[in-house]
This record gives structure tokens, sequence and C-alpha cells, in this order.
């Protein structure tokens, strides 16, 4: 086995114990949201289905497949996302390979293994992690055409489409790519430029018509949630708020400023690189440009984003920071291998205190526990009655409220209901207050870190 073989494999192991260890976890709301409404019924209802912007097209279709043949639990919910979260460090390292040669890859790609941003999307049942890995292969596929030209722009438009597939914000790849080949037309200095940059406008435009027949049988559902895509609520994640924060965090490699800041030098160094070294400004450019195509919904179109809906900037977030580590290494080994170490006891430190996403399983445990004979629970939530999937696992009857405890205290008046489970608290708090008002205690606060915290959970008694 060569060195460079070796160091892969390495690495490649690295990822897998990175991930392997939340794999078990509890699934969390979306997790089961998105199982029950798309993917239970068979492929071709997720393929076909869509009513809520919880179903990742593709992700469903293949959590379908692998639950269908592997029975239903956590993990083979989660395989199809851990699957692709290895797969897309091992394609950023052809991304960095296409971008700068090969000394670039065992940076890039240890950077991708090891980051929160990518180990995270990677250990849920969402579609996350098909983002990044579409996305990488989609933009070495470019890179590589740009050169080769032929069968490889149609490779490009396919993965380019199967991201997109995947998850609906992915199309920003192609659309920036698009946008960059047709300004690097205008300025092109000779016929060869010009031929190679229409060729990838032309790819970019493919791409957006794969994307669409793959998604042609449920694009009357998105038409029709149309309005579900425009933040009319004023609740919708702001970029102002903390999604946005975990937006700018994301270049230190997690969603949260502390860990973050310790793999800042190697962000600064990536950057001052990139003013030096025009193919690996190229390929920054390239992978990263999408997220300016995303940032124009929420500020020109009022829609709105979630930080992690930006997944597929994760393969330029690697070469950053793979590129401004290999950059101080050429300088000052001992220099380089100190931020390196930074940046890898900052992540491992944020990924081992994390905790759960959101502890369903463990608050339906603990209410199997306290209930008594005859003593009767009730749910209070979102939408989707997700309590009742491990409820009905450890025998409980735990009738939901309906949407965000509409029909709560009409339950609650029956005196039999002793207990409340209580999901996303901080999004009803005139919920929560009312209960207390009506003699209900708080036994037991679960926190969750998803939705910044708040995907706690929180078990009231009556007193």
């Amino acid at each position: 086995m060569s060195r460079p073989t070796a160091v892969m494999a390495v690495i490649l192991l690295a990822a897998v114990v990175a991930r392997a260890a939340f794999l078990s976890d509890g699934l969390w709301y979306d997790e089961i949201a998105a199982f029950l409404g798309y993917s239970f019924n068979g492929p071709w209802h997720a393929a076909s289905t869509y009513f809520s912007t919880a179903n990742h097209v593709l992700h469903s279709v293949l959590v379908s497949v692998s639950a269908g043949a592997l029975g239903v639990d956590e993990l083979s919910l989660r395989l199809p996302g851990f699957l692709a979260g290895i797969g897309a460090v091992a394609a950023i390292a052809w991304l960095a390979r296409e971008a700068c040669g090969a000394s670039l890859v065992p940076w890039a790609a240890g950077a991708a293994a090891l980051m929160p941003v990518a180990v995270l999307p990677a250990t849920e049942s969402r579609g996350y992690s098909m983002m990044m890995l579409f996305a990488a292969l989609a933009t070495a596929a470019f890179l590589h055409a740009r050169r080769a030209g032929g069968a490889w722009w149609l490779a490009y438009a396919l993965a380019a489409a199967l991201g997109t597939w995947s998850h609906l914000v992915t199309i920003c790849v192609p659309a920036f790519h698009g946008l960059w080949c047709i300004v690097a037309a205008a300025r092109a200095h000779g016929p060869d430029d010009r031929r190679r940059a229409l060729a990838g406008a032309g790819a970019a435009l493919l791409a957006g018509l794969l994307s669409a027949a793959f998604l042609a049988p449920v694009i009357p559902g998105i038409v029709a949630l149309r309005d579900d895509f425009r933040a009319l609520d004023g609740n919708e994640p702001s970029l102002l708020g903390p999604e946005g924060a975990g937006m700018l965090w994301s270049i230190g490699g997690t969603w949260w400023a502390w860990p973050s800041l310790a793999a800042m030098p190697l962000a600064v160094a990536g950057l001052r690189r990139a003013w030096q070294d025009r193919a690996y400004r190229q390929a920054l450019v390239l992978s990263l440009g999408g997220v300016l195509v995303a940032l124009a919904f929420p500020i020109l179109l009022e829609s709105w984003l979630y930080a992690r809906f930006l997944a597929f900037a994760v393969p330029g977030i690697a070469l950053l920071l793979g590129g401004g580590a290999q950059a101080i290494a050429a300088r000052h080994r001992a220099a380089a291998a100190a931020a390196c170490l930074g940046a890898v006891a900052a992540w491992t430190a944020c990924l081992a205190t994390l905790g759960p996403r959101q502890q369903l399983r463990e608050a339906t445990d603990l209410l199997a526990s306290a209930m008594e004979p005859g003593e009767r629970a009730v749910a209070v939530g979102l939408p989707d009655d997700v309590h009742r999937w491990y409820a009905l696992a450890r025998g409980i009857d735990l009738p939901g409220c309906g949407a965000y405890g509409r029909d709560m205290l009409p339950a609650v008046e029956d005196r039999s209901v002793h207990w409340v489970m209580f999901l996303y608290p901080r999004a009803m708090p005139e919920a929560l207050g009312a209960l207390r008002a009506r003699g209900f205690e708080e036994r037991a606060r679960l926190p969750g870190w998803i939705d910044w915290g708040g995907g706690e959970i929180v078990l009231l008694e009556r007193r």
C-alpha cells in the first residue's frame, strides 16, 4: 500500500469513528416526521409525495430502502446519511486533488473527517450529508471537465442534480457555477477560454433540467407549498439570529463560536493563500459561491434558511481550512502542528460535549418508569405526533394535543391526565405557563442541542 493510500485510509477510519458514536442516539423530531410522512410507505411514495419541507427526496427514498432491507431502527434510518458522509470525505479528497494537486488531499480530507459541520450531518436521518457529497463531486467534476471536457460535463450535471434531489437548496451550487461561467465567457481572452466557459454554462443549465426531471413527481406539491418557503409567520429563522451566527461560525468548522475560534488561524491562512494562489482561489470560489445564491433568498425574496441548509458549502470549508494548514506547514511545521492540534482539540471537545439532539427516547423511558397504574399522559408539541414513536414501543398511550398545543387545555381537564410531555417549550412559553397555572410542576428537563437548544423536552406532573 502506498503512503498516500495509507494516509487516506487512516483519514477515512477517523471519519468513521467520529461519526459512529452518534448513530445510536435516539431519533429526533425531523427524523421521525420525515420517515413516517415519506419513507414509511415505500420508495415511490417518498419520491412522489411532498406535503411538507421535511422531504429530502432522494434521502427519503434511500431510507425507505434501508429500513425495508434492515428493519426499522435508529441505525437503518441513519445508514444512508452516514454512508454519504463518509463518501463526502473521499469526494472532498478528489476535489482537493482537482483544485491543487495531491499535496492538498490529506489536509482537506482530514478537515472534512473531523469538522463538526461535516460530522453531525452524517449522523442523522436527513439529506444534509448528501448535499455535501454531491456538492463535492459536482465541483470536482466541474474543475476536471474544464480541462478534459466531453462526458465530464454530463457527470458534473448529474452530480449537481442528485444533490438537488437530495435537498432543494443544493440547486445553489450549479446556479452559481452557471453565473460564474457566464461572467467567465464575457471576460474570456480567447476562443478556447470562451468555449470552456460556455460549455460550463450549458452543463449548469443541464443540471437544472435534470433536477427538474428528478423532482417532477413532487413539483406540484412544492408549488402548492410555495408560501411555506416564505417568511410570512414572523417565527422563521433570521440571518440576524442564531441561524445567521451559525452560518458565520461555520467557516471555523462548527456552528458555534468557541470551537470555531480555535480554527480561525487555519481559516485566515487559507484566505491569505487564496490571495496568492489562483487555482486554489478558483476552487474556493466555486465551492463556496453557492452561499451567495442561497443568501439571496432571505435577503431579496423574503424566504428563510437554516444554517444546516448550507451543508453544500462544507467541501469549500474543508478546502479553506485544509489549504490554510498546508500553507502554514510550508513556512513553519511546528506552527502548523499547533494550529491543527488546536482546531482538532476544539472540534473533538465540541462533539464530545454536545449531547443528544433531542431526548425523545429518554423522556419516554423516564415517563414509563414514573407513571403509576391509572395515570394517563398527553404530549404537547409541534404539528407531527413524533412522540408516539417511542411511546408505542414502550406500550404507553400518549395522545397529542394538536399543533402547538391547540387542544391542550381541554385534554388536561381530565383529572386522570397526570403527566404532560412538552416538546419545544421555548416555542410555546404561554402553553407551558398555562399548564403550571393548572397545577402541573416540572419534574424533569431533558436538554437537546438541535435548534440552538430548542430541542429540549420538559416532563410535567400534576400536583
